[in-house]
């Protein structure tokens, strides 16, 4: 496998929120960023998203001016599937979970590449085995690359596959991090970490409005004004570390309470239409009177700042 010195350009499956901004963490760190899309809105508006961000990134001192188009020179933008992956070092599909649409695509992108080429999935829960069933050119080198959405703006990654090679996840987490990301392992299961974890706390805040034991805002706040802040520094290891003399001693100490917690946690067995209308509703004055657009902006204008934050207080 190549190393990620050698690689002058990568390919980017999909245009969509998770690809255009794929698309500026690779075009930032130097990198070619081919980006491909069937021919749609999407497609059409990409640069210009990519634009927005990374004009964010300057406003925020993240990088500097001249980046900004030397960046946006990088991007280039494909409806061929064939001519954005040709010249590719590294492939990341970012195209919607759809299963069999990704068995597609990564059968047709492993006839098109080089056997030392990563094709690598942004898929939120499908299985890696199930999405290169098809393939039949070194499915080893064929993996999850899965990040946290906004990449460009949320550094975390996980690389999953447990039939995929060592050399193409030892070359995935060597170009993660020569682009800014932060990589861990995982093995292959539905929802991997990230979302595993966040699948279990949006149920308990789905099953808490259901049961009207608070509001839509109440759950927010608890989050954002509450668990989030923390969250954003320590994790639930952290939590217990902190809660306590140790670690070890937090554990056992609430052992019986968490037990007993975990046991009586409320279980979502369905989300009818009364009860979406009812979230959209209480979510309302969440908003604040923004549209999704602007309540987007001003989110990854935080998310910005609190890297910028997170940065400065890192112990190393």
């Amino acid at each position: 496998m190549k190393e990620p010195r050698e690689y002058r350009s990568v390919a980017i499956l999909g245009c969509g929120v998770v690809g255009f901004s794929w698309a500026v963490v690779f075009a930032r760190h130097g990198f070619e960023a081919r980006l491909f899309n069937r021919p749609s809105a999407s497609l059409t508006t990409v640069k210009d998203r990519v634009r927005t961000a990374l004009e964010l990134l300057r406003d925020e001192g993240v990088i500097e001016e001249p980046a900004v188009e030397a960046s946006l020179q990088r991007v280039l933008v494909f409806d061929d599937l064939a001519e954005a992956v040709g010249p590719a070092d590294y492939v990341q599909e970012a195209l919607p979970e759809d299963l069999e649409l990704k068995r597609a695509t990564f059968a047709a992108v492993a006839a098109m590449t080089s056997a030392d080429v990563v094709i690598a999935s942004s898929c939120s829960g499908l299985r890696r085995a199930d999405i290169v069933s098809r393939v039949e050119h070194h499915a080893e080198r064929c993996l999850v690359v899965h990040p946290a959405n906004p990449p460009h703006l949320i550094p975390f990654v996980e690389i999953s596959g447990d039939e995929a090679s060592d050399e193409a996840k030892g070359a995935a987490r060597r170009l993660m991090e020569a682009v800014g990301q932060r990589p861990v392992f995982c093995r292959e299961i539905y929802g991997h970490v990230l979302n595993r974890l966040q699948l279990a706390l949006i149920e308990q805040a789905l099953w808490l409005v259901q049961h009207d034991i608070c509001s839509v805002p109440a759950v927010e706040a608890a989050l954002t004004d509450g668990l989030g802040l923390r969250w954003a520094f320590t994790g639930p290891f952290g939590l217990e570390e902190l809660n306590s003399a140790s670690l070890g001693e937090g554990l056992v100490k609430y052992r019986d309470y968490m037990l007993q917690g975990f046991a009586e946690l409320g279980e979502v067995h369905a989300i009818d239409e009364a009860f979406v209308e009812r979230a959209v509703a209480g979510f309302e004055p969440v908003m604040e009177g923004r549209d999704h657009d602007d309540y987007l902006a001003w989110r990854d204008h935080l998310l910005a700042g609190l890297a910028r934050l997170k940065e400065r207080g890192s112990p190393s």
